[in-house]
């Protein structure tokens, strides 16, 4: 399984912090023998700044610990995929070291505004939650496929969310992003098949990162029970009975990029436990 993928060049946004997926997927692909660029957003704590971010230091000491580890290349690179200029110079470093790029997965997010009903909701969070969900993946996408342009079982992966199929009160600015994000691997699929390039998407429902810290307070809010009771009740309804861990989330993101997955492109798939069970 995931044969093939020995030597191969990738970039995980979103994968400046132990505990996320971006890591989870970055320390897969190295075990894996895949040279891995980690990026995340990089702002002095000084700055007024909400979204969840990566400092330099601590991506270096992950690049570091990957590379000990597993000898594979490990590059860590500020990257802000709401700024082009950023994107751009991203990507030069990465060409410069490497000479192209294999795989990319658009695992940067976040959510601003929540919670608030959709007509209440304040613009400029709207927008700034479309802005790194959304707008980020085509950014970053369009970046990168320059330089996944004639390498051999080139692939994508973008993660959105089961709240882009299913939906969620209160919460209305990031679930409409994600199925945004849903509808663009679709579009990108037929596009670039003739470039054999494969996109697809992941769904995840209930899994054990900081982000779900921020779905579980907000279940709490809507419920008017505190978080241990809130996370219980999210637990019980999915059907395994658990919530899911950030490896077995890796584990379905690496294999879409390997050759068992070479005849799949367009799917946005589920994995939440049985939770969500429609395409």
């Amino acid at each position: 399984m995931n044969d093939g993928l020995k030597g191969k060049v990738a970039l995980v946004t979103g994968a400046g912090k132990k505990n996320g997926i971006g890591f989870g997927i970055a320390e897969k692909l190295a075990s894996l023998g895949v040279h891995v660029v980690i990026s995340d957003l990089v702002v002095s704590p000084q700055e007024d700044q909400p979204i969840t971010y990566g400092s330099m230091e601590e991506m270096q000491q992950i690049a570091g610990e990957l590379q000990a580890s597993y000898g594979v290349q490990v590059l860590s690179v500020a990257l802000d995929v709401t700024s082009t200029p950023s994107i751009d110079g991203a990507m030069t470093h990465i060409n410069r070291t490497f000479g192209g790029l294999d795989f990319l997965f658009n695992n940067a997010g976040t959510v601003f505004g929540a919670p608030q009903p959709v007509h209440r909701y304040d613009e400029a969070s709207w927008i700034r939650t479309f802005d790194v969900n959304l707008h980020g993946v085509f950014r970053v996408s369009k970046a990168a496929v320059v330089l996944m342009t004639d390498r051999p079982g080139a692939a994508i992966v973008n993660i959105a969310s089961k709240a882009g199929k299913s939906p969620a009160p209160l919460n209305g600015a990031y679930a409409a992003s994600k199925a945004g994000v849903i509808m663009v691997t679709k579009v990108m699929a037929l596009e670039l098949g003739s470039q054999n390039i494969r996109v697809n998407a992941v769904c995840p429902g209930l899994i054990k990162t900081d982000l779900q810290e921020g779905n579980i307070a907000l279940k709490a809010y809507l419920w008017e029970v505190d978080a241990d009771e809130a996370e219980k009740r999210m637990t019980d309804a999915v059907p395994l009975g658990r919530m899911g861990e950030i490896n077995e989330v890796a584990d379905l993101c690496v294999y879409l990029v390997s050759g068992n997955a070479s005849y799949m492109t367009g799917q946005a798939i589920n994995i939440g436990g049985g939770l969500l069970t429609e395409a």
